[in-house]
């Protein structure tokens, strides 16, 4: 354990009024969720919204409400993203089924994609990994030949934008996270939006059968809520950084998690959510623009559909190969940049998973495992923290698009 300056790979800080307010929400649930729910369905233009513990939870209700509305059972999901999102798609008792992606935007393969979809297709799980905006003009037509729902995944990009809508309001639902280190926090929770009426009597119906957390659970989130506020900081962040059992940024899967309506402290924590989150994303922008600036040429940042009003929550950057990516995270730890790895093995590795996808091969997904890190831009990342990560990054010359699209094409080679 080093004592250092440590930087988080990514940050959403709560302060002490926040801490308060999540206190005084305690006190009067119902109507600070019903405020919450408000001003959410304001800022983002929306008809619904409903409140959850955690945007796993979000997700599992979309799917139990689209479930009992339709005889099919498949949801299409990236081969790589958090593994959150086939655990989701297990809980509700649905089938995974997925779709390469490419590794160059981070979005599905729309080429697989339309060969995938079919007939027994309840939804297309869509996220906006890392707030890299997904092409949803295409996935949305690719849906629409099959009858097929569009799940916005924007648990990753609450308040970034394209061509002037939200991110998460443009599917036929949509749904942000509020964990940990996500644009805006509340230790945990999550939101479902949608402008369908039809879509929201359906969730309604599922909503209204959820059960409140349990004390266990609000202690628990209590709990992290108050670590996080004491540890977050760059300052502090070494001590849980240095303690391997506590898992941080480990990506795991699991059906253990409640699905809950969203606590009175949950939604009091969010009482300035509005002023936190476009504050946390003038901050990812203007950072993410001095990376473009500061790091070498040669250095493959993964934004294929740039945008002013896209506030990625982390920057991703493909590495030439997989040993400079593991050079390049060991520098990173040791220096505390705040550099991570990001998911390390394609969802088809997963064991839950594998069993149903053993023959199949998902190139573009083993490309990212492989190969992709990412980069800091919270509000804790000051202009000699980009110098320090940009000096990192420029060890590992190369010619890093040839590398990259040579070992995609080993890759498929393989695969075949």
């Amino acid at each position: 354990m080093k004592i250092q300056r440590h930087l988080p790979p990514t940050a959403a800080p709560l302060f002490f009024p926040d801490l308060m307010n999540g206190i005084a929400g305690l006190l009067r649930p119902a109507q600070v969720c019903a405020n919450l729910e408000r001003e959410l369905k304001s800022y983002f233009g929306v008809r619904h919204a409903f409140l959850l513990t955690s945007g796993k939870a979000a997700l599992v209700t979309v799917l139990n409400s689209m479930k009992a509305r339709s005889s099919r059972r498949q949801i299409i999901i990236p081969a790589y993203s958090c593994y959150s999102v086939p655990s989701a798609v297990h809980k509700a008792g649905l089938d995974v089924v997925l779709c390469d992606v490419d590794p160059h935007s981070l979005d599905f393969d729309l080429a697989k994609l339309q060969a995938v979809v079919g007939e027994n297709t309840l939804a297309i799980v869509t996220p906006h990994l890392f707030g890299q905006p997904a092409d949803l003009k295409g996935i949305k037509a690719i849906a629409k030949t099959s009858g097929a729902f569009v799940i916005e995944d924007a648990a990753q990009a609450m308040g970034g934008r394209v061509g002037g809508q939200w991110l998460g309001t443009q599917g036929d639902v949509g749904f942000f996270s509020l964990g940990r280190g996500k644009n805006v926090s509340a230790g945990s929770g999550g939101v479902i939006v949608t402008n369908s009426d039809s879509m929201a009597d359906a969730l309604a119906v599922v909503y209204k059968g959820l059960p409140a957390e349990p004390a266990s659970g609000l202690l628990a989130n209590a709990l992290t809520v108050v670590a996080t506020k004491m540890l977050l900081h760059p300052l502090l962040y070494w001590l849980p950084a240095g303690l391997p059992f506590l898992g941080l940024g480990e990506t795991k899967y699991s059906l253990d998690y409640p699905v809950c309506r969203m606590d009175g402290m949950r939604a009091g924590l969010l009482s300035s959510w509005r002023s936190r989150l476009e504050e946390s994303n003038r901050c990812r922008i203007k950072t993410h623009q001095l990376f473009r600036k500061r790091l070498p040429s040669f250095a493959h940042i993964i934004d294929a559909r740039p945008s002013d009003q896209s506030a990625y929550l982390r920057l991703p950057l493909l590495m030439p190969t997989a040993q400079q990516k593991a050079a390049l995270c060991l520098i990173a730890n040791d220096y505390g940049l705040g550099v991570s790895a990001s998911y390390p093995a394609p969802i088809s590795m997963i064991p839950e998973v594998a069993s149903t996808h053993q023959s199949q091969r998902f190139p573009g997904a083993e490309a990212l495992a492989a190969r992709l890190v990412t980069l800091p831009l919270h509000c804790y990342v000051t202009e000699d923290d980009v110098d320090r990560i940009a000096m990192a990054v420029s060890r590992f010359p190369g010619e890093a698009e040839e590398a990259i699209a040579q070992g995609y094409k080993q890759t498929c080679v393989i695969a075949k």
